[in-house]
């Protein structure tokens, strides 16, 4: 029984000097998770912004589709949203829907029409 002791007391201090790989693996993973929740915090568009940039391209887009002597369909904002890494907005032009997304310093809108 004193072997079967002294075996337990090896293999205990040998699990004791063991690196805790995991916990560093772990700890590593959630440092680089937060890094790339705060760089997207801080790159994020203001709604403000967002707003009022889509809201001139939505313009310029109206001009562009009305034949001359019409008057461009007004756009109108729907609903904004502001999430913790990414902003979203959607607007109407006439019976259009556009919706946009952005973050990161890049924004996205999905025309209505392919």
């Amino acid at each position: 029984m004193d072997e079967y002791a002294q075996m337990r007391e090896r293999r205990a201090a040998l699990r004791a000097q063991k690196p805790k790989i995991l916990k560093r693996y772990l700890t590593v993973l959630a440092l680089i998770f937060a890094v790339i929740i705060a760089i997207g915090v801080w790159l994020k568009p203001p709604v403000e912004k967002m707003e009022e940039a889509v809201g001139q391209a939505l313009r310029e887009y109206a001009e562009a589709k009305t034949a001359a002597g019409e008057t461009a369909p007004v756009v109108t904002r729907q609903e904004s949203h502001d999430w913790v890494v990414i902003v979203s907005h959607v607007a109407k032009v006439g019976e259009e829907t556009f919706s946009c997304v952005g973050g990161y310093k890049v924004t996205f809108c999905q025309s209505p029409n392919p």
